[in-house]
């Protein structure tokens, strides 16, 4: 069935024929003295079986042993080759693969894990360097990004784009994967509904392993209309996105604190599909661009005669052609306008270097670093960048023009509501030294 794409991340393995998804797995293992379930059937039983649970096999590949009675589990290895054998029995191959490898992969990982393709029923043709192969069709001239969120870490790889995109290293961001997203939103659901129903959805298995299947549509609803009403088990419980942000944000820091170690003055930030199901994933560094789920598996299309090896010894490719600059679309230009540092309310300027709070009293606009019982809009700070977020419910006007949605603050920006005078500006505070 032609050519296609094998990318291995640990959040969720992904085949592809040609540019089109056809399957994707987690990398977690539920182990049975006599079965194993891999992926999506594993996902659904792992929080209600938590000491069968692996999902690290990825991450750790190795010939390390593991305690199991189950004798396909002997290590970290014999899992993935089980989960590249059920990702083979769900969908049909392609007659050729590229595979797709994360940057963090050691020599001896890369080995093994060449070791288990050639035992499983995959045909693999080449292998390249998901960073380069994200951003080779799309980056400009210079030092850049790729921002990578597997389950455990987060991957910040710096790529060389001239001639060709080549990577020059790969760090991880520890205790800064999907998993640990999950776990942090899991808290503030599990708050919700011990604070409001008085009920404990982790007093067993069943119910938290309902919690975790629910949370991916409870914070998707939150980040389009601000708040979720989470039902599990017939009791309802609200959570705002300024809750899930805020559980986001210590995650979010270290994060953006290590592409700023990496970044220069004018790189671009080329951030995985996956960061904007991250309540604030969209805010993570100022000079950044979202890519499309199929980046890699366009590239590599793209650059299928490169890639391919005619032999059957596989190099790592972390050095593939990059796109002529004319050719670049991608234009990343620093806004005209200036960000906004402080919000000015009558004679006082408020820095927002914490989040501010702007809400009602006593029929007048305040606005106060303390959270109020009812609040209108939330200013944060992300990245050196204001971003506004109204509560659901609330009309609020932002230049004249009503808004929902989050948006970033430019200096000018006049925040009121309709029919009333009083506003408050978004400013550019500068300093200048003698």
């Amino acid at each position: 069935m032609g050519q296609g794409v094998l990318e291995i991340n640990d959040c969720g393995l992904r085949v592809f024929i040609g540019t089109t998804e056809v399957l994707e797995s987690p990398g977690i293992a539920v182990i049975e003295p006599s079965r194993v379930h891999i992926g999506t059937s594993a996902q659904m039983r792992a929080r209600s079986h938590p000491t069968q649970v692996n999902n690290q096999f990825w991450r750790r590949l190795s010939l390390e042993s593991l305690k199991s009675a189950n004798q396909r589990c002997r290590h970290h290895a014999d899992l993935a080759y089980c989960h590249l054998q059920e990702i083979a029995e769900h969908c049909d191959l392609p007659e050729e693969l590229v595979l797709a490898v994360p940057g963090n992969f050691t020599r001896e990982q890369l080995a093994l894990l060449l070791g288990i393709i050639n035992e499983s029923d995959m045909n693999v043709v080449g292998m390249v360097d998901s960073a380069s192969a994200a951003i080779g069709d799309l980056a400009p001239s210079g030092l850049q990004i790729y921002v990578e969120l597997q389950l455990h870490q987060t991957l910040v790889s710096r790529v060389i784009v001239e001639q060709h995109a080549t990577v020059k290293s790969a760090e991880s961001v520890a205790d800064a994967g999907l998993n640990h997203f999950q776990e942090a939103w899991a808290r503030v659901f599990t708050d919700a509904f011990v604070m409001q129903c008085r009920f404990d959805p982790l007093h067993s298995g069943e119910s938290e392993q309902q919690l975790y299947d629910l949370m991916p549509q409870w914070v998707n609803c939150a980040m389009h209309q601000g708040e979720v009403l989470a039902e599990l088990d017939d009791r309802t419980a609200k959570v705002s996105l300024r809750q899930l942000q805020d559980a986001s944000a210590p995650i979010l820091s270290r994060v953006r604190a290590m592409i700023e170690n990496h970044a220069e003055s004018d790189s671009v930030s080329f951030i995985s599909h996956r960061w904007a199901d991250i309540p604030g994933g969209l805010q993570l560094v100022q000079r950044m661009y979202l890519l499309c789920r199929d980046s890699i598996a366009q590239s590599i299309k793209n650059r299928w005669k490169e890639l391919r090896s005619d032999d059957s010894t596989l190099r790592l490719v972390n050095s593939i052609s990059a796109v002529p600059e004319s050719k670049i679309t991608v234009r990343l230009d620093t806004p005209k306008e200036a960000a906004a540092t402080h919000l000015l309310f009558g004679h006082r300027a408020l820095a927002a270097q914490q989040p501010l709070f702007v809400f009602w009293h006593e029929d007048k606009f305040k606005v106060t670093p303390t959270p109020p019982d009812h609040p209108a809009a939330t200013v944060t700070n992300h990245a050196g960048r204001l971003a506004l977020r109204v509560d659901a419910g609330i009309h609020l006007m932002l230049n004249g023009e009503e808004i929902a949605a989050p948006v970033n603050l430019n200096a000018g920006d006049r925040i009121g509501i309709a029919d009333r005078q009083d506003v408050i500006t978004a400013i550019s505070v500068e300093r200048y030294e003698t």
